[in-house]
């Protein structure tokens, strides 16, 4: 069972007391080593709810992992890269539009988000911030405006995000993307030992709602992996899969079911390590056998997806090698076999040159895609290299390529493959430690700028032109400044704000909406961060006149005694990257109080039991363009078929040596008239001998120190049931 570790915030008159007794545990440079301030952390109280009103572990943080090694510069140095790169990063990405006053929100530049909003951009977002944080800077406003987003855009009824959000702020799609729930909930924790929860977000006791509704909805059992979602019955997507977060999770909530989420982590990358031993490549995504190791018959078949090693899989070499970093082997042996083996293989395959890193490649290690992609490739690669010594030289090649680049959303991807890289200067400089392993950083100060030696601007950027548009994009051309000192890159602003970074003499303004007129400016820079800006042009996206095409496949994805949920398909609109918004009509009667974005899950309730009701469903385009669908006609069922709600969070409140209290969460059925009894199972004996009416049960003459299997039936007065999902616990010894 994994212990719930104990943690403490230091004050700020302890750090400075403390600097004396740091300073006998530093590494190089100053740096703190964390296996000495450890051990001093795991043995201190958990500190009552307060409100900081600074950074407890501000940046930098000057770490030496307990495990691994570090690229071989000073920490100035490292620290001057990781400022560097987090101000760039932040100009281009954070942003207020499309969010609600006091909200920030993390602008996702490529074709599937369509400069919306993902939960997974949220998350690198929240870790990025409240690592970064610093009196000097907007550390905490940012993490709590971003969080405030999240927290807005959350599923329906679930404590994680819907992943996916447009540019204005409307959900398009409700349901999780579990990594950058998972990302959220470890930026909390990290933001509760930075600031205490205290103040107007109690970040710990949000924590641990998306790690309980992670558990619960967003884990297969009993194999305990992780899904692509909680509306997914098999489907994985192994980069979701992050053990060391998993490890953290256990000992903040003393929930011993993330030990188990842990091994079938390290299960599943076993089976790859194993199956390409040249490599130790995962692919994106598999589907899962019911004994947690990946297969491919049975459900969707082979395809490439099963064989692909790009851009989601490309995170787990970093997210792998920080377990090891913060916990060593102590979960598996994998921890340091797994990414080392993944570098080893990588090296070999860009031949000392990152530029040539491909965007995917096939699990055996062969070339997949035409383009190079080398941002998300080249930095987890790095963290992976931070595993073992006779990696040195690779980290060095690796680290120098990186600290060289800088933000740019021209790039292929741009978005992701910035916010990758980012994570991974993070942990390469030194600056992402597990706050509840080590005492802050006693002094701790920004690294001082180096001598400004180019105070000459760059010439003006002239003949900025529109050379072309369309209902959502622009083009931008323009003639190249030149600098006394080398090379500029050029920051493109659209309507006074940062929009683009590129080294080249066009672009495409993309996701634009349609018939809106745009201000543009190009600034160059250079190298020391001098600019001059172009003469402001106007240009305008084409005008949109014409409606979706009608609403077809109206369909009713599930009909009770009281109500029928409806689905459709997205139709076509000539401008291929709008969203498209919904008013769903019953009887001639709009029925939505707001606009509907995902054409599915859409419930109507409070009905009559074998009525008939006719539904119809307007599409309008972003221009207010509108199309209505053909009638579509259903009924509720005239008898109770469906089934009462799942029991939820099933839990030990109590537990003794040959006893378990157990408690849920009612379910809840349509039939206002029925009721709804429980059943408790241990595997597969009943344990109750009466039907339970209420939301707790005691399981007694139990065996001291044994684990038991539970679910919980719920079924109503017509017989219909529903299990929980399956809970692991143990009576104590």
């Amino acid at each position: 069972m994994l212990l719930g570790k104990k943690f403490e915030t230091v004050s700020k008159s302890v750090v400075c007391t403390m600097a004396a007794v740091l300073t006998l545990m530093s590494g190089p440079a100053g740096a703190v080593n964390l296996s000495a301030a450890s051990a001093n952390a795991n043995t201190a109280s958990l500190p009552a709810a307060n409100s900081f009103s600074a950074e407890q572990y501000p940046f930098p943080h000057n770490v030496v992992y307990p495990h691994g090694i570090m690229p071989s510069l000073d920490r100035d140095t490292l620290n001057r890269d990781m400022l560097n790169m987090y101000t760039k990063w932040r100009d281009l990405y954070i942003t207020s539009e499309g969010a609600q006053p006091g909200e920030l929100r993390i602008r996702a530049n490529d074709s599937t988000y369509k400069n919306g909003t993902c939960s997974e951009g949220m998350g690198f977002a929240m870790l990025i911030t409240v690592y970064m944080a610093n009196p000097s800077n907007s550390g905490r406003s940012d993490f709590d405006g971003l969080f405030r987003y999240y927290q807005r855009a959350l599923s329906p009824g679930y404590n994680f995000m819907g992943w996916k959000v447009d540019k204005d702020g409307n959900s398009v799609d409700p349901y999780s993307a579990p990594d950058g729930d998972l990302d959220a909930a470890i930026s909390l924790l990290m933001a509760h030992k930075q600031w205490g929860s205290g103040g107007e977000i109690n970040y710990l006791a949000e924590a641990k709602k998306i790690i309980r509704d992670t558990m619960e909805y967003l884990i297969y059992k009993p194999s305990y992996i992780v899904k692509q979602s909680q509306a997914t019955t098999t489907a994985v997507i192994s980069s979701y899969e992050i053990p060391g977060w998993f490890k953290l999770f256990g000992e903040i909530t003393g929930e011993d079911r993330w030990e188990k989420v842990t091994d079938a982590a390290y299960k599943m990358f076993n089976h790859y390590y194993n199956l390409n031993p040249q490599t130790g490549l995962v692919p994106y995504k598999w589907v899962l056998s019911p004994t947690g190791i990946p297969t491919y018959t049975g459900i969707n078949g082979p395809d490439s997806n099963s064989t692909s090693y790009g851009f989601d899989p490309s995170r787990l070499p970093w997210r792998v090698g920080q377990d090891f970093l913060w916990n060593g082997t102590s979960s598996h042996v994998l921890a340091h076999d797994f990414p080392d083996r993944n570098l080893k293989w990588f090296m070999t395959k860009i031949n000392g040159n990152p530029d040539t890193a491909l965007a995917s490649y096939n699990i055996d290690g062969t070339n997949r895609a035409a383009y190079t992609s080398p941002r998300n490739m080249v930095g987890p690669m790095a963290v992976g290299a931070m595993v073992d010594a006779s990696n040195q030289a690779s980290l060095d090649l690796l680290y120098h390529y990186l600290r060289k680049q800088e933000p740019m959303s021209d790039w292929p991807g741009g978005y992701y493959q910035d916010a990758v890289m980012m994570m991974s200067m993070l942990v390469l400089t030194g600056n992402m430690p597990n706050f509840y392993d080590y005492e802050p950083y006693p002094n701790s100060t920004l690294p001082a700028p180096l001598p400004v030696t180019d105070t000459t601007a760059p010439t003006k950027p002239l003949n900025v032109t529109v050379t072309g548009s369309t209902y959502s994009t622009i083009d931008l051309s323009w003639s190249a400044a030149a600098d006394d000192q080398g090379p500029v890159m050029y920051e493109i602003t659209r309507d006074g704000k940062l929009y683009n970074v590129t080294p080249t003499l066009s672009t495409k303004l993309e996701f634009l909406d349609p018939g809106k007129e745009y201000t543009f400016a190009v600034r160059a820079r250079d190298a020391a961060g001098n600019k001059t800006s172009s003469d402001a042009v106007k240009g305008s996206t084409a005008a949109d006149l014409a409606p979706p095409s009608k609403v077809t496949g109206i369909s009713a994805q599930a009909r009770t005694l009281t109500s029928i949920t409806l689905k459709w398909n997205r139709p076509a609109d000539n401008d291929a990257i709008n969203e498209i918004a919904y008013d769903v009509y019953m009887n001639d009667t709009k029925i939505n109080t707001s606009k509907v974005y995902f054409p599915g899950d859409f419930k109507v309730e409070n009905l009559q039991p074998a009525a008939a009701y006719k539904f119809k469903i307007a599409a309008t385009d972003k221009s207010g363009n509108t199309s209505t669908s053909d009638v579509f006609t259903t009924s509720t069922t005239a008898t109770d078929v469906s089934k009462p709600t799942r029991p939820s969070f099933v839990y030990a409140v109590e537990k003794t040596s040959d006893r378990i209290t157990l408690a849920w969460n009612v379910s809840v059925d349509d039939n206002p008239a029925g009721t709804v009894t429980y059943d408790v199972y241990n595997g597969q004996q009943k344990m109750n001998t009466v039907p339970i009416g209420g939301t707790t049960f005691t399981m007694t003459n139990l065996q001291p120190g044994t684990e038991y299997s539970i679910k919980v039936i719920a079924r109503d007065a017509a017989g219909n049931s529903q299990e929980s999902y399956i809970y692991d616990t143990k009576t104590k010894k």
